[in-house]
């Protein structure tokens, strides 16, 4: 999935191998690699076939300013190699998971702030104005939101080249480009992931689930669900009920 937001977010590769798209370039992720996703860039994740493992971190805004300092005013490196700042996510990671750790919100504060101001002196080149994007990401944001809030109901090529005033062969094309994905496949992407959540109320019937996801037909939605779940939708509603104790979440594989 696809997502921008004003938060600095950085993922530090453990093991395997992976890419992640930004603003349609592609950023190779191999095993000790960090990667900084900037303020409101348009990105997703791209996984290779082998499993890869990684630290995920999103270091508020609020956090920055409370600090005296701005992250929205910082353009970072999108990939770096840094033992040090790998050390501390791993560190935070270590303390995050364990709640009984002592003094465990003001250590975790105290890292994220050696993270965040070690980024900016040795990764981070300050701008005095804000960064510019592209009329194409612009519209291509857009459309993911319409996507997104429409998405229960029957939406056509037409219907979003509409809503964003852009030609439709220029929208797919660019959609593609950007996102990797063509329109119909991320839109059911979209659904795929409304569908797993409401399929965890087992008062709802499959073929409902796939209705107010915006399915035509039940075959249909089991169909392209098992093609993104790797599984049909009873028995991924089945899996989760056995699991239900388990603190972990899945999520689809881009």
């Amino acid at each position: 999935m696809y997502n921008w937001h004003e938060n600095i977010e950085i993922i530090y590769a453990v093991s395997g191998s992976g890419a992640l798209i930004c603003d349609g370039e592609r950023i190779a992720l191999e095993a000790g690699d960090i990667a900084v996703i900037n303020a409101n860039r348009l990105h997703g994740f791209v996984a290779k076939e082998e499993p890869m493992h990684y630290y995920y971190l999103i270091i508020d805004r609020s956090f920055y300013i409370a600090n005296h300092f701005d992250s929205n005013a910082y353009a970072f490196e999108e990939k770096l190699t840094d033992l040090d700042i790998a050390r501390l996510i791993e560190e935070f990671g270590n303390i995050w998971t364990n709640e009984k750790a002592p003094m465990r919100v003001q250590r975790l504060r105290c890292i994220a702030l050696d993270i965040a101001t070690r980024l900016c002196l040795k990764y981070g080149h300050y701008e005095d104005t804000p960064r510019m994007e592209s009329q194409a990401t612009k519209c291509i944001k857009q459309a993911i939101g319409y996507m997104r809030a429409e998405g229960h109901r029957d939406i056509s090529l037409d219907d979003i080249s509409s809503f964003i005033n852009m030609s439709k062969y220029y929208f797919a094309r660019e959609f593609r480009r950007i996102t990797g994905y063509s329109f119909v496949e991320y839109l059911n992407i979209i659904r795929c992931e409304k569908a797993r959540n409401l399929l965890l109320q087992e008062d709802i019937p499959i073929g409902e689930v796939g209705k107010r996801c915006g399915f035509s037909n039940q075959s249909y939605f089991s169909r392209v669900f098992g093609e993104y779940a790797g599984t049909t939708p009873s028995k991924y509603r089945r899996n989760k009920k056995e699991k239900s104790g388990a603190a972990t979440e899945d999520f689809f594989e881009n």
